[in-house]
């Protein structure tokens, strides 16, 4: 036999011996078509199975992005009117989903941003009067402090197995506080 062969042979028979190869009387086994099937099968059931909860957690880790991106909105605007010098106004549009910073002073906008589909702004407080529709505000003075304010937001779906989240920013530290709502 070649040197070539010999090689190739040696090469084929990795995790066997040449020997046990030619007693079975054969050189490689495969899998029948009833084991792919079965194995198929068994896969497609355990995807099934899992499919609807891996939905929903990535339903939820959605809505709690969205959640911290406005906590981080509202703890960069604080940061901003500190080191500017400035008073700066957070504003949330509870029909429209949606929030945004505004300058008085400049009289400019920042990005307006919405929130995910499947968390809803439904309703702020500011300790004196509660809005469940329309534009709100929370003002950031230089100072670090804020007019204040709660911000409830829940699952848009009644039904949907996430949490509501209730949004508090001290008005003494202008600092926003996440906790979930029960």
């Amino acid at each position: 036999m070649p040197k070539v062969a010999k090689i190739m042979i040696w090469i084929s028979s990795v995790g066997r011996t040449l020997n046990d190869s030619v007693r079975a009387g054969r050189w490689a086994s495969g899998f029948t078509l009833i084991e792919m099937v079965a194995t198929l099968v068994l896969l497609m059931l355990f995807m099934g199975l899992t499919a609807p909860h891996l939905m929903t957690t990535l339903d939820r880790i959605e809505s709690d992005s969205s959640v911290r991106k406005m906590v981080s909105m509202l703890a960069a605007t604080r940061s901003q009117a500190i080191a500017e010098k400035t008073t700066l106004i957070f504003r949330g549009d509870i029909d429209q989903n949606q929030y945004w910073v505004s300058d008085p002073r400049a009289g400019d906008n920042s990005g307006l941003v919405q929130l995910e589909p499947m968390i809803q702004l439904r309703e702020f407080n500011d300790g004196e009067t509660s809005f469940r529709a329309g534009i709100f505000s929370i003002t950031f003075y230089p100072m670090g402090n804020t007019s204040g304010g709660t911000i409830l937001l829940e699952p848009s779906d009644s039904h949907a197995d996430a949490p509501s989240f209730l949004l508090t920013i001290d008005p003494v530290t202008g600092k926003p506080y996440l906790q979930h709502a029960f």
